[in-house]
């Protein structure tokens, strides 16, 4: 982002908000290239997969996940496992 840009930002959301915001963005760049439990490829220009895909932040670590990973995941907690 450059400096005109934040500062609109921090005038119009607040500078924790604009903060939070360039922090996500920075993570967009870690980002892996595959499914992180199956290794599918991850095709970043694919509109359909950035709709459908799954991305899991927990403390800097960015994973991504495929529909069927994810659905079976779901099915799992609902099963009990």
């Amino acid at each position: 982002m450059n400096r005109k840009t934040k500062r609109a930002m921090k005038k119009k959301m607040g500078s924790e908000a604009t903060e939070r915001l360039a922090n996500q963005v920075a993570l967009f760049s870690k980002l892996p290239d595959a499914c992180s439990s199956c290794a599918k490829e991850f095709d970043k220009k694919d509109v359909e997969m950035i709709k459908t895909w799954k991305v899991v932040v927990r403390q800097d670590k960015v994973r991504l996940f495929c529909p069927d990973c994810i659905s079976k995941a779901m099915e799992a907690i609902d099963a009990g496992i």
